[in-house]
């Protein structure tokens, strides 16, 4: 059965004793002595943190990629399991980049030093688990093969789209595979973000937020500024269908052909945008003559739900190697820009 975690992917350095500020692992995340410096991550570090923040595509080079990681590791573990089949996943465009780096920073063993005491833990507390396989998708293979496999299970050629904050991933499934020449990366919902924020500056002052905390307000649609609770519904909904008519739609014209639209009648929308309606109605009112337009159930999901249906296949592929099987869980980790989710699924029938 597979059960799925997410929390804010934003880090701040911290090193403030913290005393049951949280009643969930999720929400008390704190790793200690990573590189020599302590660190508070996820909705901690949106309520305690100064200017939590995170860069944007990064790779396993980078600071914030390895703390994600390897918290979103941590949570996998649930606290049972020290084997972990990992899949993870890079937008079309760094994929090919980025994939062997990733890799070589998962597999093997791992060691984590993480603070109890925010959850309400009397000490400093030690995990090691190892990843004894890792493998590395696109992330649009990782959303079509949770359409495939997951409760849609669908069977026809179908369009995916791909709205997360950092890029815009496109593609056209067959059941043999994806149609390569269709695959692109744009850019993410970060664009509609901007622009909200630049007409917010010509009346207020920020207070130097960072982007993270922009994006918050973006998905609320209010924030408090300058004392007053501000409705940002109109500004938001101006900014998507900017983003729509400037980016999306002009990338979908340039991907897809009439010959693609013959080969199928379906687009399935996923990632964090397919959750705002003016988004929806856009694909809706463009192609309402040629594509049945589907929101599938948890879209922000898709990808963390596709790497761990892989990693499932992984296992599969391996189990007769296996030992002490009951060590063993699958895990989907999708590393988003805005968010991180964990996927994870130990019932592999072993």
């Amino acid at each position: 059965m597979q059960k799925s975690f997410i929390f804010p992917s934003v880090f701040e350095e911290n090193y403030r004793e913290y005393e049951k500020v949280a009643g969930t692992f999720l929400e008390a995340m704190k790793i200690v002595n990573f590189n020599e410096k302590d660190y508070i991550i996820g909705e901690l570090a949106l309520k305690e943190g100064n200017s939590p923040h995170k860069f944007l595509n990064s790779s396993a080079a980078d600071l914030d990629y390895q703390l994600l990681g390897l918290i979103g590791l941590l949570v996998a573990t649930q606290g049972s399991y020290s084997k972990l089949v990992l899949t993870v996943g890079f937008p079309f465009v760094s994929y090919q980049t980025y994939k062997n780096g990733a890799i070589d920073f998962f597999k093997g063993k791992h060691e984590i030093n993480f603070d109890s005491r925010p959850l309400g833990g009397k000490d400093l507390e030690t995990v090691r688990f190892s990843v004894p396989e890792v493998d590395v998708l696109p992330e649009v293979e990782g959303c079509v093969k949770a359409i495939r496999n997951g409760e849609i299970n669908e069977k026809d050629n179908f369009f995916v789209a791909s709205l997360g904050y950092g890029t815009f991933e496109l593609g056209l499934s067959s059941p043999g595979g994806l149609i390569y020449r269709t695959t692109c990366s744009s850019k993410g919902l970060m664009y509609a973000v901007n622009i909200m924020e630049s007409e917010l500056q010509k009346d207020y002052y920020l207070n130097l937020l960072t982007e993270q905390q922009i994006e918050r307000a973006f998905q609320r649609g209010r924030m408090i500024i300058n004392r007053k609770n501000t409705d940002l519904t109109a500004m938001r909904e101006k900014a998507l269908k900017s983003y729509y008519s400037e980016v999306i739609s002009p990338t979908l014209r340039k991907k897809f052909t009439d010959e693609d639209f013959y080969r199928s009648q379906k687009l399935y929308l996923v990632g964090g945008g397919a959750m705002y309606d003016v988004i929806v109605d856009s694909f809706r009112e463009e192609f309402k003559d040629i594509l049945e337009v589907i929101v599938i159930p948890e879209p922000n999901l898709a990808a963390s739900k596709g790497y761990c249906n892989h990693s499932l296949e992984l296992v599969k592929e391996k189990i007769s190697t296996l030992e002490n099987k009951d060590s063993y869980t699958c895990v989907g980790l999708d590393l988003g820009n805005n968010n991180t989710v964990v996927t994870v699924n130990n019932d592999f029938n072993i």
